[in-house]
């Protein structure tokens, strides 16, 4: 007696599942918006920063603009810059002469204080050769005028050692505090000088006079 054939058992498909890509959400048009502003703020930001460093404005010196024989005014004082002179000599008046192998450049001021007493002890040339020459209030570049009085002017000679090429175009500046002028109103002196000056005086002997401090008046030759 034959028996009925025997089905075959199935072959297991064996071909690995196709993948099937996540769905992408689009953005829309509100979140691109976002975005480009977040992109446009940051790049701002970066141009405000970077454009306008805000610690050194704030902390800069008041810079108050001034010719010879013009009064300035400053917060603490009135200050007024008489015609600057020159030579290769100095008298200091205190009996010795100072000879340079530059120039000397004196500057008469008249400080009148306001408010209170005031003791000015700043004071720097921006000189025409780009370099910045200090007066300190002792060596052979001076500026000391002692305590100004309100109500009473004090005068004093500023007196800087320079090379002759510093002076066609030199601004003097002068200020309150020796060591710091950070916000603060400092003096900015367009002294007139040109090469001309420089040329004279460079090649002159005579000694210029820096004579001491003062409530007088110097007497005029």
């Amino acid at each position: 007696m034959s028996t009925p054939d025997a089905t075959p058992a199935a072959t297991p498909d064996t071909t690995p599942p196709v993948p099937v890509a996540p769905r992408v959400r689009r953005p829309t048009a509100q979140t691109l918006g976002a975005g480009a502003a977040v992109l446009a703020a940051l790049a701002v930001g970066h141009v405000v920063v970077t454009a306008f460093p805000v610690d050194e404005r704030v902390q800069a010196s008041f810079l108050r603009p001034a010719v010879v024989g013009e009064p300035v005014e400053l917060r603490y004082a009135r200050l007024t810059a008489g015609e600057p002179a020159g030579s290769t000599v100095l008298d200091p008046d205190d009996g010795s002469l100072l000879a340079t192998p530059g120039v000397w450049l004196t500057v008469p001021l008249t400080i009148e204080a306001t408010g209170q007493p005031r003791a000015l002890g700043f004071a720097e040339l921006l000189g025409g050769d780009g370099r910045t020459y200090v007066v300190f209030t002792g060596g052979r570049s001076w500026f000391l005028p002692g305590t100004a009085q309100p109500g009473i002017a004090r005068y004093a000679t500023l007196r800087v050692e320079v090379p002759p090429e510093a002076l066609p175009g030199a601004h003097l500046r002068i200020g309150l505090e020796q060591k710091d002028q950070r916000r603060e109103d400092v003096a900015d002196i367009d002294l007139g000088l040109t090469q001309a000056d420089a040329d004279a005086w460079a090649a002159d002997d005579t000694p210029v006079l820096a004579g001491p401090q003062s409530d007088e008046p110097p007497e005029q030759p």
